[in-house]
């Protein structure tokens, strides 16, 4: 897909050099990748969080025999 669209080019600039990724489109790529996965992992640590579990290393030494 083809985007036009205005960039901070100092924002541009410091991405490629600290990414090493040259071109402009991978890092854009690169940075929307990156935004998903930590979406996807701040909804999954909320979700687990929601899990309890009353463990202590008594019950854990128990359960294993």
């Amino acid at each position: 897909m083809k985007i036009t669209t205005h960039i901070d080019e100092q924002l541009l600039r410091q991405a490629k050099r600290k990414t090493g990724i040259v071109s402009q489109r991978e890092v854009l790529e690169t940075g929307l990748r990156n935004l998903l996965a930590d979406i996807q992992r701040k909804s999954f640590v909320k979700d687990f969080d929601k899990f309890r579990l009353d463990l202590t290393p008594k019950s854990i030494k128990e359960s294993r025999g």
